[in-house]
């Protein structure tokens, strides 16, 4: 360790050599350097491998201005969170400082000229820590310039070039509480930026490094407004901004004004994400990818939080790295972002929504969407005929195997298949329905079936989340991977079925009997779920029976002006009575409980009233339907027979039938020894999604597939996002949209490697 100390310094004082030789060697009076002109003297053993402190020596040249800041650190002290560096005894240790005589004669300067040989010899052969020379290596001629911006309160600011003059986007980089822009080049960013033909430029915030504190910096607005001025005072346009920890005091204001384009933002576990609400961030276009270290425990869980509600965001966490880990783990660091070569640019490390843009800029996951949503499908005459059609298609172009299963007629399931490496294991299934519910077009701000985009990016369409946007999704992620160049173990079926809106009697509840369903040799499935308000991704994992019950009352018919007694219709309010008491008591269980969910409680609804003749006759019948949700842990034939007794109390010729009665709910296993969920949880907790698993409150295909043994999850991927399903302006962002193609992309490689099985046999 001695020893590196002393090669250190050695090498540290070459480097000042090295400078000022190749000055005065020239018989240079003037040199044109920023002001001030900085000699930086690092010493780059005494802390390796945290970043280095260093002091700056203020020695303007002859013919050069002497100029400093009003105010703030000085440029001879230390930089603020870089320690003062220390002996072993704890003494203060200087660093080395060189002051050149200016009457220094030719004969002198040749003769130092000799040693400066020597120096260089000893620079390049003695060794120094990989991570601070490296760059080096690869390009000696990175040039790091620096200097003050224009006008009051003045920035400073350190920039590159890009050598190569491929000049992609521009890189603008903030800075943390302890460090200032010094620290990216201490990281070699900045070198490794301008390498890869990038501008760099990174900034000294006000009152850190050599900026000077500014009144500006002491309101958003105004931290926004300087930030913008330091842009466009150095002509930065279209740049990637990347913001860690206090810095997003500025970088956030900025973010939200929307008066700057960016390319791309790269928050850091940012400071201030608490001042802003989830709108403000939905509001936000810019790509971005969200990057935080993984033992950083206080800021990056709340910042990640909300920055989750940016549309086009995707997550990167450093492994054994905290706040700062962009220090912590530089080469991991550096490596963000390397495809194409392309550092740093979120719109290629991030997901789908940052992809190539199709035609007039939109992603052509999104035009495939919304020509999707214009084929109508809608009942009671929904167009299958093109929906097949429209799928066939898609087979074609994905190179899918592609059958048709007429289960009823004019109702036809679409199976496109994937086949795996190895035909022995089950089947990965995804299912979705093609059909949707009526509309009432005057409700409606958009025609239903334009699948119109409004100038936010929500579209706005019959079926946009109710369930068409899972198909495509499916679609697109298999598109992705196949591209990709992937092949899985288990084979992977796409099952397109109709008539599910109506119970699913035309569709799945018929296929599943079919010798073409048992063919595909499902081992798991997953089909719809349901949008969540919240940043949370709900999975339903079994569902309530549905009984749809119509209660039947006969009683003496007469004139309406007479007091008649034994009417049908006051037995029958003594039934309906008792059964919306019950659903009172239920509504106050779920309201007093909020650990409750709505799939936890039984519901119930009085849905239609029949009976009458005239409005003057009493009638001798009324009817009275009723669809009932019940929860699962509901014992059936109990309830039935409370059913029975409520029709009793009620009086003579008051009974009840059921129109549709599905018993036995299956549960699909949620427990973490399970293959499939243990596959299904562990892509949430690898992008650092939170799950929510629930019962769903409603009734979807699922309850068929798991009556015949598929195990079954309900998933649509739609967080931040109003249920809107079967509702006027159904709608869904198209971020949310491709952010669902991101998640089954990693999805689908994780069910479909499940080991094999013993159910598989």
């Amino acid at each position: 360790m001695q020893q590196k100390r002393v090669w250190g310094k050695t090498r540290c004082l070459c480097v000042h050599l090295c400078v000022i030789v190749n000055a005065y060697a020239k018989d240079l009076t003037r040199v044109q350097l920023p002001t001030p002109a900085l000699y930086l003297s690092v010493d780059t053993v005494a802390s390796y491998p945290r970043p280095m402190p260093y002091r700056c020596l203020e020695r303007p040249l002859p013919g050069l201005p002497r100029q400093r800041p009003k105010s703030g650190p000085s440029l001879l002290g230390e930089e603020p969170g870089f320690p003062r560096p220390t002996s072993r005894r704890g003494t203060p240790r200087m660093l080395p400082l060189t002051v050149v005589q200016t009457s220094m004669s030719r004969s002198r300067v040749a003769l130092l000229g000799l040693g400066l040989l020597l120096m260089l010899l000893l620079y390049v052969g003695l060794p120094g820590p990989p991570e601070q020379t490296s760059w080096l290596w690869g390009d000696p001629n990175v040039t790091i310039l620096a200097g003050l911006t224009p006008g009051n309160s003045p920035i400073f600011y350190r920039e590159v070039l890009p050598l190569h003059r491929a000049h992609r986007v521009e890189v603008v980089l903030l800075h943390g509480k302890a460090f200032n822009s010094h620290t990216w080049e201490q990281l070699g960013t900045l070198q490794l930026l301008a390498q890869r033909g990038y501008r760099a430029v990174a900034l000294d915030l006000p009152g850190f490094g050599n900026s000077a504190p500014s009144k500006e910096a002491s309101t958003e607005t105004g931290r926004a407004e300087l930030l913008e001025r330091v842009l466009r005072d150095l002509e930065v346009q279209n740049a990637v901004l990347v913001s860690p920890s206090l810095s997003g005091r500025y970088a956030l204001p900025f973010l939200m004004q929307g008066r700057h384009q960016l390319h791309g933002f790269v928050p850091i576990a940012p400071a201030s994400t608490q001042n802003y609400t989830q709108e403000q961030f939905w509001a936000v276009k810019t790509p971005t990818l969200i990057l935080y270290g993984e033992q950083d425990r206080i800021l990056a869980p709340e910042s990640l939080r909300q920055l989750r509600h940016l549309p086009n965001h995707s997550v990167v966490k450093l492994r054994d790295a905290g706040h700062a880990c962009y220090l912590h783990k530089p080469q991991d660091f550096h490596l963000l972002g390397r495809v194409g070569n392309h550092s740093l640019c979120p719109q290629l490390t991030t997901s789908s929504a940052m992809a190539s843009k199709g035609p007039e800029g939109e992603h052509p996951s999104v035009t495939l969407f919304r020509q999707y949503l214009r084929i109508r499908t809608v009942h009671p005459e929904p167009d299958y005929g093109a929906v097949v059609a429209f799928l066939e298609e898609r087979a074609h172009q994905l190179g899918l195997g592609c059958q048709k299963v007429e289960v009823a007629p004019g109702r036809v399931v679409t199976v496109l298949t994937w086949p795996g490496t190895n035909p022995r294991l089950s089947s990965l299934l995804l299912n979705s329905h093609t059909d949707v519910v009526p509309v009432f077009k005057e409700h409606w701000s958009h025609d239903p079936f334009e699948a119109f985009k409004d100038a936010e990016g929500y579209i706005y369409a019959r079926g946009a989340q109710d369930m068409k946007c899972v198909s495509i999704q499916y679609l697109e992620a298999v598109r992705r991977l196949k591209v990709e160049g992937h092949h899985f173990p288990r084979t992977i079926h796409m099952t397109f079925v109709p008539d599910e809106e109506i119970g699913g009697h035309g569709g799945m509840e018929l296929f599943v009997q079919r010798p073409e369903f048992q063919a595909l040799r499902a081992g798991f499935a997953l089909d719809e779920g349901l949008a969540n308000p919240t940043d949370a991704f709900t999975v339903y994992y079994s569902e309530r029976s549905i009984w749809w019950v119509r209660v039947t009352s006969t009683g003496k018919p007469g004139h309406a002006s007479l007091f008649t007694e034994d009417t049908a219709a006051e037995k029958l309010h003594k039934v309906v009575s008792s059964i919306l008491a019950f659903r009172e008591k239920e509504r106050q269980r779920l309201q007093s409980n909020p650990h409750l969910k709505l799939g936890a409680v039984t519901t119930v609804n009085l849905t239609k009233l029949e009976g009458g003749v005239a409005i003057n006759v009493v009638p001798a019948t009324l009817s009275a339907s009723f669809d009932i949700r019940l929860a699962p842990d509901v014992d059936l034939k109990a309830f039935e027979e409370q059913l029975q007794s409520w029709c009793q109390a009620a009086g003579e010729g008051v009974t009840f039938e059921f129109v549709q009665k599905f018993t036995e709910p299956r549960v699909t296993s949620t427990d973490d020894s399970d293959p499939w969920w243990a596959a299904f949880s562990g892509v949430f907790k690898d992008m650092n999604l939170t799950l929510e698993p629930e019962i769903f409150p409603a009734a979807t295909d699922s309850r068929y597939l798991r009556k015949v043994g598929v195990p079954a999850l309900g998933f649509s991927p739609m967080n931040c996002t109003p249920r809107l399903l079967h509702d006027h302006d159904e709608r869904l962002h198209e971020a949310v949209f491709l952010c669902g193609v991101d998640i089954y992309t990693r999805l689908l490689p994780a069910l479909a490697s499940v080991p094999a099985l013993p159910s598989d046999s």
